[in-house]
C-alpha cells in the first residue's frame, strides 16, 4: 500500500480565554487524526503560557495514499486545561489533511487556525508530508525477515533463517499498519 509520513508540529495557541475562575490556565493538546480520541497524543501541559501556551510538539502519522488525496481524513487538535477535578474543553480546530497536502509537501511558515470555540484563539501549527512510500504489513516484513511464521496459543513465534535476505539489496521501508489507513508512528 502506498503512503505518506505526515508531520505536525503544534507550536503554540495564543488568545484563548481563561475557562478556569482561580489560577492559572495549564493546556495541552490532544492531537489527533479522524478525531478518535483512543489514537490521540497528547502534548506536555504548558504551566507558564497562561492563555498563550507554547509546545513545539511533534508527531508523525503515517497516512495511505488514498487518505491522503481522499475527503473525510480531517487533523484534529483539542485544546484542554488540566484540571484538578477533571480536564475542560478550551476549542479545537479540524483541518482536512487534504487542504494541507493541496498547499504544498511542507509548510513554508507557521500556519495559524481560528479555534472553534473561542473568540480569538489562534492555533499555531506547521507540517509536512514525505515522499510516497510502499508500507508492510509487519507480519510480512517479519516473514521476509524470519522465512516463516507459526501462531501457538496465541503467541506469534518467528522461525527460519536469519540471515535471509541479500545483504547488496536495499532494505525496504518497515511501517506498521493498523486499521489499514492510518496510526501513529512510535519510531
Amino acid at each position: 500500500m502506498e503512503c505518506r509520513k505526515l508531520g505536525i508540529t503544534v507550536v503554540s495557541a495564543h488568545n484563548l480565554p481563561d475557562v478556569r475562575s482561580l489560577g492559572q490556565m495549564k493546556v495541552y493538546a490532544k492531537i489527533s487524526l479522524k478525531g478518535t480520541s483512543k489514537a490521540a497524543v497528547k502534548t506536555p501541559v504548558d504551566i507558564e503560557g497562561d492563555t498563550n501556551p507554547r509546545w513545539n510538539f511533534a508527531v508523525d502519522y503515517t497516512v495511505s495514499e488514498s487518505k491522503v488525496q481522499g475527503h473525510g481524513l480531517n487533523l484534529v487538535v483539542k485544546l484542554m486545561c488540566k484540571r484538578t477535578l477533571g480536564d475542560r474543553l478550551v476549542g479545537e480546530v479540524k483541518i482536512p489533511v487534504k487542504d494541507l497536502f493541496q498547499m504544498g509537501l511542507k509548510s513554508q511558515s507557521v500556519l495559524s487556525y481560528p479555534v472553534a470555540g473561542t473568540r480569538e484563539g489562534r492555533l499555531d501549527l506547521m507540517y509536512s508530508f514525505s515522499e510516497r512510500m510502499l508500507a508492510r504489513r509487519p507480519w510480512k516484513t517479519a516473514l521476509d525477515t524470519v522465512g516463516f511464521l507459526v501462531l501457538v496459543g496465541g503467541a506469534l513465534l518467528l522461525g527460519g533463517d536469519t540471515d535471509a535476505g541479500d545483504e547488496d539489496e536495499d532494505p525496504k521501508p518497515h511501517v506498521e499498519v493498523h486499521d489499514g489507513d492510518v496510526f501513529y508512528d512510535a519510531s
